[in-house]
C-alpha cells in the first residue's frame, strides 16, 4: 500500500472521530439516537472508494473495539457490539463498501453529485437504517415490523447528511483533479 492511500485512510479514521465529537440526540421512538458519525461513513466510500474506505472504516471499529471511546456519546469497547446499535456499527463496512463500489462504478470522480446523492442515500441510508433495525430486532423484544417504522425516523436527517456528504466528496474530488491539472 502507498503512502497516500494510508494517508487518505488516517485522514478519514479522524474524520470519522472527529464527527463523532457531535451529541448523539437522542429520540423518544428507540433507544438509539441519532448521530452525525455515520456520515462519515457515507464519505469515506466515496472519497476513498471501495477498498480503502473499507479499511478506514475497518480500523475505525478496531478501535472502537479495544476500548477507544471514539464513538458518539464516548463509547467504545467490545460491548457496544453486543448492545442494540449492533445492527448499525457491523453494517458500516459493508456501507462503506458498498457506497465505493457504485461511485467507482456509476460516478468515477464524484463528477455527478446527484449520483454520490443516490448512492449515499441507498448504501449509506437505508442500508444501514436496515442492518440496524434487524439488529434491533434481534437484540431486543421489538419486532421487525416495529424496528422498521421506528427507523423511519432517521430518514429526514439521513437524507441530509446524504447529500451534504455527496456534494462535500464532489467539491473534494474537484478540488483535487484541479490541484493535479495545476501542477
Amino acid at each position: 500500500m502507498k503512502t497516500k492511500d494510508i494517508t487518505k485512510i488516517a485522514i478519514m479514521i479522524s474524520i470519522i472521530i472527529v464527527l463523532g465529537f457531535f451529541p448523539p440526540i437522542p429520540i423518544g421512538l428507540l433507544p438509539v439516537p441519532i448521530v452525525i458519525q455515520n456520515a462519515g461513513f457515507m464519505l469515506s466510500g466515496l472519497l476513498l472508494g471501495k477498498k480503502n474506505g473499507t479499511i478506514a472504516t475497518l480500523l475505525f471499529l478496531v478501535l472502537v473495539a479495544i476500548g477507544f471511546p471514539v464513538l458518539a456519546g464516548g463509547r467504545g469497547g467490545v460491548t457496544v457490539f453486543l448492545g442494540i446499535t449492533a445492527g448499525y456499527l457491523f453494517a458500516y463496512p459493508f456501507a462503506t463498501f458498498l457506497i465505493g463500489w457504485a461511485n467507482e462504478k456509476f460516478n468515477p470522480n464524484n463528477q455527478n453529485v446527484i449520483y454520490a446523492f443516490g448512492i449515499s442515500f441507498v448504501f449509506g441510508a437505508l442500508f444501514i437504517d436496515l442492518c440496524g433495525a434487524i439488529g434491533m430486532t434481534l437484540l431486543s423484544d421489538m419486532s421487525l415490523s416495529k424496528s422498521l417504522i421506528a427507523n423511519l425516523t432517521f430518514i429526514p436527517g439521513d437524507t441530509v447528511k446524504a447529500f451534504l456528504t455527496a456534494f462535500i466528496a464532489q467539491r473534494i474530488s474537484k478540488s483535487l483533479s484541479q490541484r493535479r491539472v495545476n501542477g
